[in-house]
């Protein structure tokens, strides 16, 4: 685990240091610091670092973007609140820790669920009006997989 995190460190530096505009670039960099790696693992990096390739104005190159770090932390913490999630086919209803229910459903608003159609929160719940009954459960399935920390939410 050390070794991953040494070098994701290096990119981490590299990437505010030098202009990087391609995965072999970055790779003969690292390669100079002494870290060899392949392709895959260097892509599933650049990913899980929230590190995105834009275009700027001498063309592409990759950029650190905190807002996926952010977001990250964001729906762990999120999901640290959740403490029971439930539906009677028809609403999901969402107990939180006393005070965060706003936030709970803030954070379910910006999520932009096909799935969600609005929600409600007072100081510990939070209702969720579906957008059909039928995705009564998925929806709270989903929201389980949040408040379990589950990685791949839709």
């Amino acid at each position: 685990m050390a070794e991953k995190h040494r070098r994701r460190a290096h990119i981490r530096r590299l990437l505010q240091e030098h202009e990087v505009s391609s995965q072999e670039q970055l790779s003969a960099l690292l390669a100079a610091q002494g870290i060899e790696c392949t392709q895959a693992t260097l892509s599933r990096d650049l990913q899980d670092m929230g590190i995105a390739r834009e275009r700027g104005p001498s063309g592409f190159r990759y950029r650190i973007d905190n807002r996926a770090r952010y977001m990250k932390v964001l729906r762990e913490v999120v999901g640290m609140e959740i403490t029971s999630v439930q539906h009677n086919t028809v609403m999901v209803v969402i107990r939180t820790l006393n005070g965060r229910a706003e936030g709970v459903a803030g954070f379910l608003d910006a999520w932009d669920s096909p799935d969600i159609l609005g929600t409600v929160a007072g100081d510990d719940t939070v209702f969720i009006a579906p957008t059909h009954p039928d995705r009564c459960e998925a929806l709270a399935a989903a929201i389980r997989a949040l408040a379990d920390g589950e990685e791949d939410l839709p």
